[in-house]
């Protein structure tokens, strides 16, 4: 059984007329809102996934919109709380979904102290940086793939790398110093953000570590980042014992991207590019029951596409982006699924 799981950021998805971010001009009018719609069912025909997890959905009409005279009309679709005021997250699945649910809040709070003190304070004692939900809900849903097997998907959007400023401040007046301590904002909000998330895995995994999990959406960070780093786990120290380490690594997420960059020769899987930089923003982690190395696993990555022919590099194209076509890339996983489960 092959099945496919995708993660699509659509970009500011609305029906026509409608204004978003508080702006006083509709996102598309009446004329354009055909070709936002015809371009993401474009896309999401290409892809031809049985999964797919959304960001940046404004109304739930629009994305059905988007299926409309499709295969994937009739489609099981669940978007978390839209009010069309603010961006959220959705997923859609030929599969039925049994079970969803929209995590709002970070669950811990996070305390920050040196290794090395260098302030009176920090002397003396810890700080909590008040960040206490996520900045666009955690979508997690429960998909019941066989008669055996129920996948566990998160679909996350997290904090992007624009600087955060005080309110009232331009942001085309900022200087270098006050871009990088707004940078610096944003960065610790994604790391809380990214925390938060590894603490949702790992909940999941250690309660119930027979259904495989999948974390996918926009991370808006690189490859190796500290914060897509925290969400997939470090591997076990090598010297533990062989039992400890197999307890470890069902903790441990794998990078889709990683597992084809090591059967190919080159590695074309970005889906995003800024100031002529080429990253990988939006990203498919998937459990240990899908490692080539676990004699455990119920299946294995076949192969992993990038839909980013649209990605335009402006630093070297005089070319620019089409309103109606997403600023990302979108990427798509294909596993088989063994026949046979063996859970012992």
């Amino acid at each position: 059984m092959k099945v496919s799981i995708a993660s699509f950021n659509v970009e500011n998805l609305i029906t026509a007329e409608k204004s978003i971010y508080g702006n006083t001009w509709p996102q598309y009018t009446t004329e354009q809102y055909p070709k936002k719609v015809g371009w993401i069912r474009n896309q999401l025909l290409n892809m031809n996934a049985d999964i797919i997890g959304f960001q940046e959905i404004f109304e739930e009409q629009a994305l059905r919109d988007c299926l409309k005279g499709t295969h994937m009309e009739n489609w099981h679709l669940f978007v978390a709380k839209p009010t069309g005021k603010l961006p959220v997250n959705a997923i859609l699945s030929k599969f039925p979904i049994v079970n969803t649910q929209v995590i709002e809040d970070i669950p811990f709070q996070f305390e920050f102290f040196d290794d090395r003190p260098v302030t009176p304070l920090l002397e003396s004692s810890s700080i909590f940086i008040p960040i206490s939900h996520f900045s666009r809900g955690v979508l997690k849903a429960e998909i019941k793939l066989n008669d055996s097997v129920s996948l566990i998907v998160f679909v996350l959007h997290l904090k992007s790398k624009r600087p955060i400023y005080r309110d009232g401040f331009r942001a085309d007046a900022a200087n270098y110093t006050e871009k990088a301590i707004g940078s610096i904002r944003s960065l610790i909000r994604r790391g809380i953000e990214a925390a938060g998330v590894r603490q949702l895995v790992s909940e999941q995994i250690s309660v119930d570590n027979n259904k495989p999990l999948v974390v996918l959406g926009d991370l808006n960070d690189g490859d190796t980042s500290v914060t897509n780093q925290a969400i997939i786990g470090e591997p076990p120290y090598r010297k533990l014992k062989p039992e400890e380490k197999i307890k470890l690594w069902q903790q441990v997420l794998q990078n889709v991207i990683d597992v084809q960059a090591r059967k190919s020769i080159d590695n074309y899987h970005y889906t995003y590019i800024h100031n002529g930089h080429i990253e990988s923003l939006d990203n498919i982690f998937v459990s240990n029951h899908f490692a080539d190395l676990n004699s455990a696993k119920i299946g294995r990555i076949i192969d992993v596409r990038a839909y980013n022919d649209h990605v335009i590099d402006t630093t070297v194209s005089m070319d620019r982006k089409p309103f109606h076509v997403s600023d990302h890339g979108q990427i798509v996983v294909n596993i088989k699924l063994f026949d046979r489960v063996n859970w012992d």
